[in-house]
């Protein structure tokens, strides 16, 4: 009995205009959004740029301006431009990419598939392409926070950063931005700045070794606060210092997270893209997406452990200096290239 009712009411609501039954939403529809992102390498809980780009997208979803919002995550470098390519052949309408290592993936997409808009984070501007817009970073601002922290923390005047090679320009620009930050904070510092010897290039971003040498050499100088940047190379100099006991500040991601005694890491100079990627988003959305680069703004990450390490008045200095480099009132004078 319960069966032949059920199919009556079937029977009805197709007569009738009366019974409307759930429409499925593509993506292929145009007045549906679709957004998906993939990552370069590594997930979107990274606590660094990842995460920060999938907070952009997931803010756009949760205001109501998508339809759906994906990730994928990528494992195997050899699989990025497949990647892409899922999303573009499910017809989705924006593809966030995320890290500089998908670059060419990024602008070979876009001129494949001119329909669709594509967000490349962390990847430079280069020629420009009317559905793709890159967010970029200045470095030197993220330098120039932690710089400006150390100065307002230290208790032994003796501040350092650490960096890769010089001839890399993302490299000079964060130590040069530290140095800087520090004599903004205090004209009265003068930061140590070391970078790696040109010659280690085969070592890149991996030279754990030279990174523990030379933060020893630092603290062996009385540096109480280290900053450095530059992939494995500056993990172990901050892990390095962090171990005996010497505040570091972290550069690129949340080291809180990457550390094995990150009860000394006093914070990290992190790349803010998920505001950037929801304004494009948005654009988009409403039928205006802008082509071409988009600056992107640093901030230093959450303090963890060591809240209570950073006075209430120094944590509301370093947010101005935050709202005046993202806004140009503070300039670094960093330029950038040598």
């Amino acid at each position: 009995m319960r069966a032949k009712l059920a199919i009556s009411i079937f029977i009805i609501c197709l007569t009738l205009a009366a019974c409307s039954l759930p429409v499925t939403r593509d993506c292929a529809r145009p007045e549906v959004f679709c957004v998906g992102l993939v990552t370069a390498f590594g997930k979107v809980d990274d606590h660094a740029l990842n995460q920060s780009a999938w907070e952009g997208v997931a803010q756009a979803r949760d205001e109501g301006l998508l339809y759906k919002a994906d990730f994928i995550e990528t494992v195997d470098a050899r699989d990025r431009a497949k990647n892409i390519r899922t999303f573009l052949e499910n017809d989705y309408d924006v593809i966030v990419t995320v890290g500089a290592a998908l670059d060419e993936e990024t602008r070979l997409a876009a001129d494949e598939w001119p329909g669709a808009a594509f967000i490349g984070v962390d990847q430079p501007a280069g020629e420009s392409r009317p559905n793709l817009a890159t967010i970029t970073f200045p470095e030197d601002q993220g330098g120039f926070l932690a710089g400006a922290l150390a100065a307002f923390v230290t208790k032994t005047g003796k501040v350092a950063a650490l960096c890769e090679v010089e001839s890399l320009p993302a490299m000079w620009r964060y130590c040069e931005g530290f140095r800087v930050g520090v004599r903004y904070a205090n004209p009265d510092l003068q930061a140590r700045v070391l970078y790696k010897d040109e010659s280690a290039v085969g070592e890149l971003f991996n030279d754990p070794k030279w990174g523990q040498e030379q933060a020893l050499f630092m603290l062996g100088g009385g540096v109480d606060i280290l900053f450095a940047a530059g992939g494995e190379t500056a993990r172990a100099a901050l892990e390095t210092a962090a171990a005996r006991r010497v505040f570091v500040i972290g550069a690129e991601e949340d080291m809180y997270y990457q550390l094995e005694n990150a009860d000394f890491v006093l914070s990290s100079a992190v790349k803010q893209a998920g505001a950037g990627v929801y304004a494009l988003i948005r654009s988009f959305v409403e039928g205006q997406f802008p082509a071409g680069e988009t600056r992107g703004t640093y901030a230093l990450g959450p303090w963890h452990d060591l809240e209570r390490q950073i006075p209430p008045t120094v944590r509301e200095r370093l947010e101005q200096i935050r709202i005046g480099l993202a806004d140009g009132s503070i300039q670094t004078g960093v330029p950038s290239e040598r």
